[in-house]
């Protein structure tokens, strides 16, 4: 049986959601909640599979509940899921770094949610290609960010911090922005890109 957790800010959305998934066989919804200390008390006591989350929270999102949770040191940390009302390349590539499974949007109808359920207990991350497809040179949403932060003079380890993610990714992010603005470090980076109107 596959022991899953809901937090959402809104009652009827944890019923709606709790009842749907209780009605597949070897899923079972053991907790729901609307404050994250109340989710915080459950995790240190009981065992989860699965926690699948609102982004916005009512005390923050759930990038920072994804970092309290981790800092629990927990003996079973559970897989994560985030349903969202927004999206873009950027929010996504924050979730995979923090150890997200599957960044769904709310208007995804059930029948999806449960397979991506399903795919993710599996122990199978659910990635839309727009993540990692560059077929061009173009630089994407998180390396426009990145350079964003680059021009304001924030430090790898400030760009780290600021977009939730490791500096060992802002680092690949930075490579590959001077490899298709084709310049050898973050001074002709930053250049390029106040030459070029990218920021």
């Amino acid at each position: 049986m596959i022991r899953i957790a809901l937090i959402d800010d809104h009652n009827l959305v944890l019923q709606s959601l709790a009842d749907k998934l209780d009605t597949v066989a070897d899923l079972r919804v053991v907790g729901r909640f609307t404050k994250q200390e109340q989710l915080i008390t459950f995790l240190k006591k009981q065992q989860l599979d699965l926690l699948i989350m609102d982004f916005m929270l009512t005390e923050g999102t759930a990038f920072e509940l994804i970092t309290e949770i981790n800092s629990l040191n927990l003996s079973l940390t559970p897989k994560y899921m985030i349903l969202s009302g927004f999206y873009n390349e950027l929010l996504h590539q924050q979730a995979l770094d923090l150890g997200v499974r599957a960044f769904i949007r709310k208007e995804a109808s059930y029948e999806e949610l449960i397979a991506a359920v399903k795919s993710v207990c599996h122990g199978n991350i659910i990635v839309p290609a727009t993540v990692y497809s560059h077929q061009n040179d173009n630089l994407s949403e998180i390396e426009l960010r990145i350079l964003d932060l680059m021009v304001a003079e924030k430090t790898n380890q400030e760009i780290a911090s600021e977009l939730f993610i490791s500096r060992r990714t802002v680092e690949t992010h930075i490579a590959n922005i001077c490899r298709k603005l084709q310049v050898n470090g973050r001074i002709g980076a930053v250049r390029e890109a106040v030459k070029n109107n990218l920021v």
